[in-house]
């Protein structure tokens, strides 16, 4: 009679299960088969891209197909069909890669002394030497077609694999994520997460890194996590990085209080939701409980890269109601402006899918297989009538690789890596024009190494103000973006964390001692407040020490492998699946994307030409690793040098001020070195900032304009002649280690984006000038005092005193009347700011005080100074606010609130 101990009656869904018809010894349905189960997912998107086409869209996609068609031919092909192929004027005497790296060793101590730790060598022993390894150019140029001419094979064979790399699909709503796959919603995302970069394609019309956005969750398919992207249409344009296209903290704070959270837990059912945190706040306390503990060792309370990233699973089931119930509460919300009006930030939230590095997942023989399985793992997670067909798009790439078989002797077989030719990508360019001609497709050409003749290359569509190729409506025949990479850059650098090696901007800061560290960053805040330098050379040579480790840990490895190149291009979704139910990629009807292994000739005969080189792996690292050396050597001299200049047992300088000097010039030829270590290391392309360093002489326009005549180092000419790069041996003062003054005078070093503004040319300049300048002079002076009051010249020495006593007066008066206007205008520039640049000017009258207290014969800045600006910035301040909010015409008799004192509080141990 104990209700407790009866057996509880099984649920309706089960009694329906097992009173049906079907029971446990009836034969089992056939499990469907893997093209089954493809033919069902390929049938779905099909007619998903039929229902969503406009008039006209059948045509389109025929005729999209026969470009990529001529793609898939063309641009992956073989071989090459330059006309003059450049190996093919070279001279008679050649250097191979090994006799040019044996030719630059003789003058280098071993690369494990150079990568090593510090004191494990003493670069000042090879002080002599930099000219030989780093100017002197042999007459034999670098030949990469006698490196390959002299292997004892006569040829090699290719592999080639497809693949899908990167998947990018707009949706249209949240459930087009289909059972079993969950989603998972993120709370406060990092700003990192953010697409930062411009993309060619635009899934809903949207320019995605210029667009307010937030990392919204992910989900997961068979073997695909995809990311999940929320973007807001109606949002401030961003034009800048992650952190200004990412959502305030208030905004974030609307986001998920007033649309996110309610959404939830109206939709989503219990017990699920009793995770999900009921308010911002909470869950901002649950991301920072790591600050409820006292700091400890390195951590700091404040340090925001501790915060916990905060996911919660949504069922597949109650995703429908949740987004409708988002698009509801984010259309009605209402944001008010600093203006007084209202607008509709959230109103019309986008979804995209996005998920990228999968060439090792889907890699198959044929292009047939990795689109089967594409489809199978990616796209049989999704229900297609939730994407926006025409706002999804793939890249579709391949790489040729020399295999070998897998063995445990890991040095029984010799390794090769496969290096683009640089002159082929041209050729390949004209192709890609040639099949869609009114493709505004713009190639960038990258140099690997610094070698003439291997490079990688890019070509993407034109920016336009015009719906382009990738935009999500465009009915332009092309493809928006192609590639051509080298596989052995993942040696050098971190792919996933786009970072490369020696790649700091701070780095030549270590040819400093701290003191001109701090005086670098002081000019570079404009005198306008006491700073605390952040960067200091203990930091600086933990960072250094830390690159050479990376580089001495690649450089030496255990095993050696193969590394092959690769093309990518990306394509339209809706038309590489019709072209998929046509039989396209077939190997039967298309041998161009079926499986393909060519047996790569070493010594090719005049008429065949192929885009490529094969060198073993070994004597391509070694090379590399050598010119690195060449480069991180003078660097340790210089940053060496810094540390014992006017130490104990260093020769005493004239002029204690020299030293500073010399430092400057020394930091000039760390950031050249660099810069050139950087390309080393990578393949990068010729930006307009390194023109100081690659061109003898180029010309710009001026504002005014008129044509300039700009000079740098010229070192493309040693490349183009001697195929891998030299410094002119007039550009360097080889004697002192450092570029020469006369040289120096002469560059116009353009501001990189990639330096902070403490390295910038214009604050070394106003350092140099307004202190350094200053400091020697003073110190010739007191040499000249001393000198004169010993040898009894008093009526002399007191002249010379007079004189410093003079200059010390000006120049402490010039630094204070600049430290003021410096005060004045950074508060300006809040008012800026707050009203936007575009809409008030800066003062005309302070930007003339300030450079009438820089010139050599200063003016003293005034009250009659000072209220002229006043009333210049009251009358620029007083137009544009509303007459009720003024309480007069006139400027008041106290400080305007722009140049009040911010308020803080005194420290504990005042």
């Amino acid at each position: 009679d104990d209700p407790l101990s009866e057996p509880s009656s099984p649920s309706l869904p089960i009694l329906s299960t097992l009173n049906s018809s079907t029971s446990f010894s009836s034969p089992a349905s056939p499990p469907l088969s893997s093209s089954d189960i493809v033919d069902t997912i390929l049938d779905g998107f099909l007619q998903a891209i039929q229902d969503q086409e406009t008039a006209g869209g059948a045509d389109f996609l025929s005729a999209q197909s026969d470009i990529y068609d001529q793609v898939f031919q063309k641009y992956f092909d073989c071989e090459c069909d330059c006309p003059y192929p450049h190996e093919l004027n070279e001279p008679e005497h050649t250097h191979t890669l090994q006799e040019r790296t044996e030719y630059l060793q003789r003058s280098l101590p071993s690369l494990p002394d150079i990568f090593g730790e510090h004191d494990s060598y003493d670069p000042r022993a090879f002080f002599s030497q930099w000219q030989t390894f780093l100017s002197n150019q042999p007459t034999e140029p670098l030949s990469f077609r006698k490196t390959q001419a002299t292997l004892p094979q006569h040829s090699i064979t290719v592999t080639r694999q497809w693949d899908v790399d990167s998947i990018w699909l707009g949706a249209t709503n949240l459930s087009a994520i289909q059972p079993p796959n969950d989603f998972h919603l993120s709370f406060l995302p990092s700003y990192s997460r953010n697409l930062t970069t411009n993309q060619v394609i635009q899934p809903h019309g949207l320019d995605l890194a210029n667009t307010r956005h937030i990392p919204f969750g992910y989900f997961n398919t068979k073997s695909v996590r995809f990311s999940a992207f929320l973007f807001f249409p109606n949002a401030a344009r961003s034009r800048t990085s992650a952190s200004s296209n990412s959502l305030s903290d208030q905004r974030q704070r609307d986001l998920y209080d007033t649309i996110i959270i309610p959404a939830a837990y109206e939709t989503v059912r219990d017990p699920l939701r009793q995770e999900i945190p009921r308010t911002y706040d909470i869950a901002y306390a649950k991301s920072r409980s790591y600050q409820e503990k006292p700091s400890t060792g390195p951590w700091r309370a404040e340090d925001e890269s501790r915060s916990f990233r905060l996911t919660y699973t949504l069922p597949a089931e109650d995703l429908e109601r949740f987004w409708k119930s988002v698009v509801s509460k984010a259309n009605a919300l209402q944001i008010p402006t600093r203006r007084g009006d209202e607008v509709a930030y959230f109103r019309n939230p986008r979804l995209l899918f996005q998920a990228h590095d999968l060439k090792n997942t889907f890699a198959r023989p044929t292009l047939e297989e990795a689109l089967s399985l594409f489809q199978e793992t990616a796209l049989g997670a999704l229900d297609p009538t939730k994407l926006d067909i025409h706002s999804c798009w793939l890249d579709i790439g391949m790489r040729d690789y020399v295999s070998s078989p897998p063995s445990q002797d890991l040095q029984q077989a010799e390794p090769y890596t496969l290096l683009w030719k640089s002159h082929c990508h041209r050729r390949l360019h004209e192709r890609l024009l040639n099949i869609a001609p009114d493709t505004t497709l713009q190639a960038t050409y990258f140099r690997s190494f610094l070698l003439r003749d291997a490079g990688t290359y890019t070509s993407k569509v034109k920016p336009t103000r015009t719906a382009n190729l990738g935009h999500s409506e465009s009915r332009q025949l092309g493809i928006p973006r192609a590639k051509a990479y080298n596989c052995n850059k993942e040696i050098y650098s971190v792919i996933y964390n786009d970072y490369y090696l020696f790649s700091s901007p701070s780095l030549p800061y270590l040819a400093l001692q701290d003191n001109l560290i701090q005086d670098l960053s002081t000019m570079s805040r404009d005198r306008q407040r006491a700073h605390v330098v952040q960067l200091n050379r203990a930091s600086l040579f933990q960072a250094w020490e830390a690159n050479k480790r990376h580089l001495r840990a690649i450089s030496d490895p255990q095993a050696l492998t193969n590394y092959g190149i690769r093309k990518e291009v990306t394509f339209r979704l809706d038309t590489i699946l019709t072209m998929f139910n046509r039989g396209f990629f077939h190997p039967d009807q298309s041998p161009c994307t079926g499986p393909i292994t060519r047996v790569i000739p070493l010594c090719p005969k005049p008429q065949t030409h192929y885009p490529l080189w094969v060198i073993p792996t070994k004597t391509i690292n070694t090379f590399i690793f050598t010119q690195a050396a060449r480069l991180v050597l003078p660097l340790d001299h210089l940053f060496q040098e810094a540390t014992s200049l006017n130490t104990v047992g260093q020769p005493i300088v004239h002029n204690p001020a020299e030293s500073s000097v010399r430092q400057i010039l020394a930091l000039y030829t760390a950031q050249l070195f660099c810069r050139l270590l950087i390309h080393a290391l990578s393949s990068e392309r010729e930006l307009n900032y390194d023109k100081w360093i690659w061109n003898s002489v180029w010309r710009v326009r001026s504002k005014g304009g008129t044509m300039m005549e700009r000079r740098g180092l010229g070192l493309e000419g040693p490349i183009a002649a001697s195929g891998m790069s030299w410094i002119p041996p007039t550009q360097f003062d080889w004697g002192r280690g450092h570029i020469a003054l006369e040289t120096l005078v002469q560059l116009y070093i353009p501001r990189s984006p990639l330096q902070s503004r403490v390295a910038s040319q214009t604050n070394i300049q106003s350092l140099t000038t307004s202190q350094l300048t200053v400091e020697f002079v003073l110190q010739e002076w007191l040499q000249d005092a001393r000198r004169a009051f010993c040898e009894g010249r008093e009526q002399d020495g007191r002249k010379v005193a007079g004189q410093i006593l003079k200059l010390c007066a000006e120049e402490i008066a010039r630094a204070y009347y600049q430290h003021l206007l410096s005060k004045m205008k950074s508060y300006w520039d809040r008012v800026r700011d707050g009203i936007g640049r575009a809409n008030i000017p800066k003062l005309t009258r302070l930007q003339q005080a300030q450079k009438d207290a820089a010139v050599e014969k200063s003016k003293i800045v005034t009250a009659q100074t000072i209220w002229e600006v006043y009333m210049e910035a009251w009358a620029e301040y007083a137009a544009r606010q509303p007459a009720n909010s003024l309480e007069g015409d006139s400027m008041p008799s106290e400080l305007p609130y722009w140049m009040t004192t911010r308020k803080y509080l005194p420290p504990k141990d005042s």
